[in-house]
C-alpha cells in the first residue's frame, strides 16, 4: 500500500466522520427544538393555571367574569370589581400576547392561540378599550382583527 492510498483512505474516513457529526448535530438541534417547544407550552399552561386561580380566588372579579355573559358593562361594576377585572384581564391578554410572540418566532404552532371565550361580551370590549394602549401595535392589530374589536373610524357606521 502506498502513501496515496493511505491518504485517500484518511480523506474518506474524515468525510464519513464529518457526515456523522453533522447528522448528530442535526439530531441534537431537533431535540433541543422539541424541548424548547415543550417548555413554551408548559410555561403557557402554567400561566393559564395562574390566571384561573387568580379569577377564582377573587370573588368580585370572578363574579364580573361570570356575569360578563349576561351583558354587564365595565361601568356597571363597582369600582373594586372593575379594577380587579381590569387587572386580571390585562394579565390574561399578556398571556395571549406571549403566545402570539412565540407563534411569530416559530416556537409554538398557530393553533396555540385558539379562541378566547367571552371576547364578544360588552365587558370584554369595554375593558379592551381601556387596556389596548398597553400592548404593541402589531399585537393590538392582530388581537383587534381576530376578535373584531377595532373601533369604527369616525364618520362611519358600525
Amino acid at each position: 500500500m502506498d502513501w496515496t492510498m493511505v491518504g485517500a483512505l484518511g480523506e474518506m474516513a474524515g468525510a464519513v466522520a464529518v457526515v456523522a457529526s453533522l447528522l448528530y448535530v442535526g439530531h441534537q438541534v431537533r431535540q433541543n427544538n422539541r424541548i424548547a417547544r415543550a417548555e413554551a407550552y408548559r410555561d403557557v399552561t402554567l400561566s393559564w393555571a395562574k390566571m384561573l386561580h387568580l379569577w377564582a380566588s377573587d370573588a368580585p372579579a370572578a363574579k364580573a367574569f361570570m356575569d360578563s355573559a349576561s351583558g354587564v358593562r365595565l361601568a356597571d361594576l363597582p369600582e373594586d370589581a372593575r379594577n380587579a377585572y381590569l387587572l386580571r384581564h390585562a394579565a390574561l391578554i399578556r398571556v395571549l400576547e406571549t403566545i402570539y410572540r412565540q407563534v411569530q418566532e416559530g416556537v409554538m404552532e398557530a393553533d396555540a392561540l385558539g379562541m378566547l371565550p367571552g371576547a364578544a361580551t360588552p365587558l370584554f370590549r369595554d375593558s379592551w378599550k381601556f387596556l389596548r394602549g398597553s400592548y404593541n401595535a402589531d399585537f393590538r392589530a392582530y388581537f383587534e382583527d381576530r376578535y373584531e374589536l377595532a373601533e369604527p373610524e369616525a364618520g362611519t357606521r358600525a
